[in-house]
């Protein structure tokens, strides 16, 4: 294994001493809870319970005060900025983006923007999402929850949930923005809200955006057009539509090819791609302890990718090959939520979901073009039940079933947790155990080369437990051990030159938090990760063992606010064809943003990324971006 480390917590073992934790949580006893202190309101997420009380599972959440305050460049930067997540992204804002959360595959996250799912299976990344899609101004709200979590979300959801609101102006009003940047990079948009009646508003958002020229061969065009109609019935149960369409035209050096630094080729690849969602949501309040919630979606992405031929180097080249993919997906989510006693919460619904893909490319051997074509489609129906108690007022337990079939599969999914309260020190002990499966993606089974018909899906059992406790004055620490293990990984063989089911890795690893408030002005956040990564199939590439950082954000007046931010990232395997495997060492980046609140309808910012010029590499060959400076302001209407 990288990085020297190579035996992971047994998960036997792991397991024995969660079982023995879950004893330890339960036998507390209920009267010893002391007199209550304030509690933070949380979101609540990897849930369909809607008390916090039944949140077990490490989460952080960003918010619009926080984000104004950070004013990322992007949706990559910022999630790079959050505990236990690394961002991949070589060839600058041209390449392709891969977030892996807690050194988990990034196609083991299931990402929502507004409640509609966007992983894209058709893709070569096996189902992962491309963040470069989203503006940091469009975002209102970011959650993130960690661990297994299919016994809710369903296939794709071994590793976690990202969960993302975007931002919309109050009824009346309206914003818009532009920024700046020193590496010919730019970006503005515009939002507006209408009140059309008492309890009816719509919106509409558009944005542009260009990547600039920070890395020879990079350069990225984005234009998005947003749209929502909101409002509530005459019993005041909310309903909503949304619809939403992001056109992108990107180049980058091929991500092997080694780069501007080491390509043998100056030959680009170039990437067209357009993504449009639609979603319905309404509510219904059944009785006093009923309500229900039906939510219906469709999503279409299509990319159209020339990737240039990469000679041989140190590794065997790669031949020129085309991907025009279309994948369409509709989903139909029925949510029930019943309070059977004022100590019990209940959920249960069904899933539907119907997936199509194609892609119609060719693979280009130099004597020879291959078809590189396949078209799939799958459905899925699934049930689920959730059930969460609060046994004592200071111990609540919650469990989660679930059972997903698709086609001749079928993946039962389970989460149980257990939670005892300190109300007396504000101290919380949590511990859970889950499982999760995903589906094979559309790629991994449908393409002619060396697609699999007869694979599997993916399986991950997790133990995860923590303690949270608050240190005062607003202020609060934590820590959790996690062990993972994933099995029936798609590898490929060599020797039948094909996809097949036998990878398995074993992932555990510390989680350290802790978030201070030195006075009414000044607040600090730090955090660190450990990973322990092994695999059966070889050293993993491009995530660290090892991430770390300190978030401070200081009020200087009631106009003025600074915002600095510190990340340690441990040293990844990356590899690319003229090199091979070379390991990119650790370093530290730093970003920081001054902002000014010149009225409540004006505000300037200057943020700078990467302000000690750090050099790294996400792939052989790419440089960092160096130092970039910002400019922005935003002006509401």
């Amino acid at each position: 294994m990288h990085n020297g480390l190579e035996t992971p917590l047994p998960f036997p073992k792991a397991f024995r001493l969660f079982l023995r934790l879950l004893a330890a949580i339960a036998g507390f006893t209920p009267w010893a809870a002391m007199a209550q202190e304030d509690i933070e309101e949380i979101a609540v997420i990897g849930t369909y319970l809607q008390d916090p009380a039944f949140q077990m599972e490490s989460q952080f959440s960003l918010e619009r005060e926080e984000l104004e305050m950070m004013m990322p460049a992007g949706p990559e930067q910022l999630l790079a900025r959050l505990p236990g997540v690394s961002v991949y992204r070589p060839g600058g804002p041209g390449g392709v983006s891969e977030v892996f959360l807690r050194g988990a595959e990034s196609n083991f996250t299931v990402v929502f923007v507004d409640g509609v799912r966007l992983n894209n299976p058709t893709n070569t990344r096996g189902g992962s999402f491309d963040f470069s899609a989203l503006a940091a101004n469009e975002i209102e709200r970011v959650d993130i929850g960690t661990g297994a979590v299919s016994a809710i979300y369903g296939s794709d959801a071994m590793a976690g949930v990202v969960l993302i609101e975007t931002a919309w102006p109050e009824p009346g009003h309206s914003t818009t923005y532009a920024e700046a940047g020193t590496k010919s990079d730019w970006r503005t948009g515009a939002a507006a809200t209408l009140g059309i009646n008492d309890t009816t508003t719509m919106g509409l958002r558009v944005s542009t955006a260009d990547g600039g020229d920070g890395i020879a061969g990079s350069s990225l065009e984005l234009t998005s057009v947003a749209a929502r109609l909101e409002g509530q019935r005459s019993s005041g149960d909310s309903w909503q539509v949304n619809a939403w369409h992001v056109d992108r035209r990107r180049t980058s050096f091929p991500e092997v090819s080694g780069g501007p630094g080491l390509a043998a080729l100056p030959d680009l690849e170039t990437a067209d791609g357009e993504e449009l969602s639609l979603s319905a949501m309404t509510e219904w309040t059944l009785s006093a302890h009923w309500g229900a919630e039906i939510i219906a979606s469709w999503t279409g992405l299509k990319d159209d990718i020339d990737t240039p031929p990469v000679p041989p180097g140190e590794l065997d080249g790669q031949p020129a090959f085309t991907t025009v993919s279309d994948y369409q997906r509709g989903q139909l989510l029925w949510i029930n939520r019943l309070s059977p006693s004022a100590r019990s919460q209940l959920a249960f619904g069904f899933d539907l979901v119907d997936e199509t893909g194609r892609d119609d490319g060719m693979v280009d051997l130099g004597f020879v073009q291959l078809p590189n074509a396949y078209d799939l489609q799958r459905n899925t129906v699934s049930g689920f039940l959730e059930w969460g108690y609060d046994w004592s007022g200071s111990v609540a337990s919650t469990i989660a079933v679930r059972l997903d079939h698709t086609g001749n599969e079928s993946n039962p999914s389970a989460k149980i947790g257990l939670e005892r309260e300190f109300r007396n020190s504000g101290g919380k002990l949590w511990a859970r155990v889950a499982n999760g499966f995903k589906l094979p993606s559309f790629f991994a089974l449908g393409n002619p080369l060396f697609g699999n018909p007869d694979l599997v899906s993916e399986k991950v059992t997790s133990l995860e437990t923590g303690y949270d406790f608050g240190l005062g004055a607003g202020s609060k620490a934590g820590i959790s051990l996690f062990t993972s293990r994933y099995k029936d990984l798609v590898d490929f063989d060599f020797e039948t030159f094909t996809n097949i089911n036998r990878g398995a890795v074993d992932i555990s690893g510390v989680f350290l938090h802790v978030q201070t408030q030195f006075s009414d002005t000044v607040w600090l956040g730090a955090d660190a990760t450990f990973l322990d990564i092994s695999s059966v199939s070889g050293p993993l590439r491009r995530r660290p063992e090892t991430m770390a950082g300190v978030n401070l954000t200081w009020q200087v007046s009631h106009a003025w606010s600074v915002n600095a931010n510190a990340r340690y990232v441990g040293e990844r395997l990356i590899t690319s064809i003229p090199t091979g495997d070379v390991v990119d060492g650790a370093y530290v980046i730093a970003d920081a943003t001054a902002r000014y609140q010149y009225s409540e309808k004006l505000a300037v910012w200057l943020a700078i990324d990467n302000a000690f010029d750090t050099n790294y590499q996400d792939a052989p060959g790419f440089p960092a971006p160096g130092v970039r400076a910002r400019l922005g302001a935003e002006v509401l209407f």
